[in-house]
């Protein structure tokens, strides 16, 4: 590592993607203090090390010069400069109770319409997202620093069942019928299969390199995995629980989001700032529309009309004709849009700004921002009710959850995510 004024000199070329993550975050927590710039020196593409910065909060550059790769980091732009409390968040619409993931390895319960905690659960260690079945009996908890997956009973408010699962689990995503869940591991390059009833592994499906978000179809019967340093999508038969094969997409696929008809998969391809469109049927790659810079996370309207994708650098939200594949509109929203949502009428979308401590409202008719509206830090995900009434935005840095009332451009209220428990 080499110093100059005011930039800290990286040369990461032969070293292993999980150490350029872990160097390249020290240097610039070394150099924060001194509003200083991290550059680092590659020998390949970094899509790990790009990736992991960008879910971190860092404000990244990536390019390519005389044959390396250099990589800035400005030591003082990270948005998530702070413990990560209140991130992951599922709604029981039958119960109106929250879950989010909070501080001190719990996940809080909160009422939603008393607005109130009503219990901490203990669960693994760095809990990091949620899944809820869709009976909201049974609550999924992918525990990064544990390697596990804790199973929440809901109705008792307790883990009932500790599944051992790959290294730094981040994702789980459930089958529609809530019969199994869909696990991922980055390091371990693997998607676990669980059966929900056994609360057992059933299959270990090898993936490409730095799997993200899995999704699963409408009907159940895929599973894809993008892998953001391969490039590609495996595609995962899940009647046999193995891999098919992998369809290669945009540079550094991170989430996807299928067609309310399964007819489509959309994968946002964080590096090369674009979506990739894939036929399910054909298991072919149908279009590639351009986005927003570090294209994020993916969402389609319940009718089936359009396709949402956030910018984590460029700061907006591109909406895009699934008819055509073409982008009709570009809407400016706050500083790194974590994630968001659309209300389940689709009139609504509610983004999470994390660098600027805000949430911005959409109105999906009119392709219009109506309002920006202060929340805690750190918003990051997104849960709306049934009724579209009110979203409910978990807030990592404050540890708290904003209620944002879409109509009425306004947030109606703020839940602790710290209490009982």
């Amino acid at each position: 590592m080499a110093e100059r004024t005011n930039e800290t000199l990286l040369d990461l070329r032969g070293v292993a993607p999980a150490d350029q993550v872990r160097q390249t975050q020290a240097a610039c927590v070394a150099a924060r203090a001194t509003a200083g710039t991290v550059r680092a020196l590659l020998d390949r593409e970094p899509a790990r090390l790009y990736v992991s910065l960008l879910e971190n909060g860092y404000r990244c550059r990536l390019w390519r010069e005389d044959g390396a790769w250099w990589l800035t980091v400005r030591a003082d732009s990270v948005v998530l400069g702070h413990p990560r409390g209140a991130h992951s968040i599922e709604l029981d619409p039958a119960s109106g109770r929250l879950y989010v993931t909070t501080l001190d390895d719990r996940v809080a319960v909160l009422d939603a319409g008393r607005r109130a905690c009503l219990q901490r659960v203990p669960v693994g260690r760095s809990p990091s997202h949620l899944a809820l079945s869709p009976d909201g009996r049974w609550l999924y908890v992918a525990n990064a620093a544990s390697h596990d997956l804790s199973v929440v009973d809901t109705a008792a408010g307790a883990v009932v069942a500790t599944v051992p699962v790959g290294q730094t689990p981040l994702l789980p995503c459930l089958a529609p019928e809530g019969d199994r869940v869909y696990v991922p591991s980055g390091p371990d390059r693997s998607v676990a299969l669980i059966d929900a009833a056994s609360r057992a592994v059933v299959a270990t499906v090898p993936v490409g390199d730095s799997p993200h978000d899995v999704a699963v179809s409408p009907d159940g019967r895929w599973a894809y995995q993008p892998n953001s340093g391969s490039h590609t999508l495996t595609l995962i038969d899940a009647r046999a629980g193995a891999a098919t094969g992998e369809l290669p997409v945009g540079r550094g696929p991170g989430h996807i989001a299928f067609s309310p008809d399964g007819r489509r998969a959309y994968v946002a391809n964080t590096l090369s700032d674009n979506v990739t469109v894939v036929d399910v049927e054909a298991q072919q790659v149908l279009a590639t529309v351009p986005a927003g810079a570090g294209a994020h996370v993916p969402a389609c309207s319940p009718d089936g009309r359009f396709v949402y994708v956030a910018g984590f650098l460029s700061n907006d939200v591109t909406v895009v004709d699934m008819a055509t594949n073409q982008v009709v509109a570009r809407l400016p929203v706050g500083v790194y849009p974590h994630s968001f949502a659309v209300s389940p009428d689709g009139r609504w979308l509610v983004v999470a700004n994390t660098g600027a401590a805000s949430a911005t409202i959409v109105d999906a008719e009119r392709q219009a921002v109506v309002a920006t509206l202060p929340t805690g830090a750190g918003p990051s995900h997104v849960a709306f009710d049934p009724d579209g009434e009110c979203a409910y935005v978990a807030c990592s840095g404050s540890d708290d959850v904003a209620v944002v009332a879409p109509a009425r451009q306004e947030v109606v209220a703020t839940i602790a995510a710290r209490g009982r428990g």
